[in-house]
């Protein structure tokens, strides 16, 4: 006998039934009867759920929440070995059982009460797993509906609605993106979506999630003027979402419309996410997609709306964007905002605004000197003295070169007491015109 094939003696070796009380390990032999092409669509939801409720129970992830992940993986394998052998049905079969090993997981973990924190890392990322596997089954399923198949699409399309909402509490995210992506790639039929916006209309009390399907109907619809209109009046906390229409309608006629609907939650919406390490990445994200689609071009104000929206995460983009745009008033109000160093702002367009408008240059030159000499160092003075002579020739160029003698003047006067300011604007040639 070879070492792997006496690995496990027999059931009975003690080292076997400790690997079999692992919360989910199963033999394929301990489920029921294998599904076939002639079981109904019922007995195929119920198969998996009792296999969920069985091995993988409320009480059981309670016990011992960090063995979810492990367990929920090793049973949904286990359900696979049960696949019926046509191509076909076997692709099927998958979709049922990663839809309802997600369905029945999320049940048991709301029952579980677990602290947030700690269903967080017990199941976040097999409930995404679940996601992708009944994605990738939706979509082999989705090329060619046989008639044969049309009870079991059925009962996931009534099952997947029940997703929006109780006992469904936690895990908001994943239930919406199962939701979606089986409205998306499976749910095809007009009259079918339509039935569901009406279902899933808000009304008083609707979670967010709800939200985000209902608007995810309109979008699947093409009814792109309802979708910005109920953009408007979502809760805030509804803007992570649109990152998945956007990205869906890229380089569509879509996109526009998403980008809209979008911008009239973003300033609110931001704030909605939790750390601002997140904030920063939403906003990466969102700004490659924008500039992906090159929306700057199409929908130049609406970009600089929502880009405002997005500060501080924004300033780079925006800045940009100002300059591109020959909108030099505005580029100089956002680094008074922000308080710039204005040593960097040569390369984010100091230097073209003061070619194309040096008096918009003059209040941001201004506000770089008296932070530098506020710093009270050499370096500093030897910077400020640098950008006050950048400064006297823009004076001259608008030959207003009184004004600056006066001002020059009166900052001398106010920093009297600098003996080392004084000093770099004499080696500076300041004080010798």
């Amino acid at each position: 006998m070879t070492k792997a094939k006496s690995l496990f003696t027999d059931s009975s070796s003690p080292k076997r039934a400790d690997l079999l009380s692992i919360p989910g390990v199963m033999r394929a032999s301990d489920l029921k009867l294998a599904p076939s092409s002639g079981t109904s669509a019922g007995e195929w939801k119920e198969f998996v759920l009792s296999a969920f409720r069985t091995r993988l129970s409320a009480q059981t992830i309670k016990a011992e929440p960090y063995q979810t992940e492990y367990a929920a993986k090793e049973l949904y394998q286990a359900l696979l070995k049960k696949t019926p052998s046509d191509r076909e049905w076997a692709v099927l079969f998958r979709l049922f059982a990663a839809f309802y090993s997600f369905s029945s997981l999320a049940d048991q973990l709301d029952e579980a009460s677990l602290a947030p924190e700690v269903a967080e890392r017990a199941a976040y990322d097999v409930l995404f797993y679940f996601v992708d596997e009944a994605y990738d089954a939706a979509k082999m399923t989705g090329s060619a509906l046989p008639f044969a198949f049309e009870s079991y699409i059925e009962q996931l399309r009534q099952d997947a609605g029940r997703l929006l909402g109780f006992p469904f509490e936690q895990f908001p995210a994943a239930r919406l993106d199962i939701y979606r992506l089986l409205w998306e790639s499976l749910f095809t039929r007009t009259e079918w979506r339509t039935a569901e916006l009406e279902r899933i209309a808000p009304a008083p009390g609707s979670s967010t999630v709800q939200y985000a399907a209902y608007l995810h109907q309109l979008y699947l619809l093409g009814d792109m003027e309802q979708f910005i209109a109920q953009s408007a009046s979502a809760p805030a906390d509804i803007f992570p979402y649109f990152l998945h229409w956007l990205q869906a309608s890229k380089r569509s006629s879509r996109f526009i419309a998403v980008l809209r609907g979008a911008a009239s939650l973003a300033r609110d919406g931001l704030l909605t996410i939790e750390n601002e390490y997140s904030r920063r990445l939403f906003v990466r994200q969102l700004i490659r997609l924008i500039e992906e689609d090159e929306a700057s071009e199409l929908a130049p104000l609406l970009v600089k709306e929502l880009y405002t929206s997005l500060l501080p995460f924004s300033y780079v983009s925006l800045s940009y964007f100002l300059i591109g745009r020959g909108d030099y008033a505005e580029w100089v109000d956002l680094q008074l905002l922000i308080d710039a160093d204005i040593t960097d702002l040569d390369r984010a367009g100091l230097k073209s605004v003061a070619k194309e408008a040096p008096e918009l240059a003059l209040p941001l030159l201004h506000h770089g000197i008296r932070g530098f000499i506020a710093e009270r160092n050499r370096s500093s003075y030897k910077k400020a003295v640098r950008f006050m002579k950048r400064m006297r020739t823009i004076y001259k160029k608008l030959k207003q070169t009184d004004e600056f003698d006066r001002w020059l003047e009166w900052i001398l006067g106010e920093t009297k007491r600098l003996r080392a300011f004084q000093e770099e604007c004499r080696k500076g040639g300041l004080l010798d015109d």
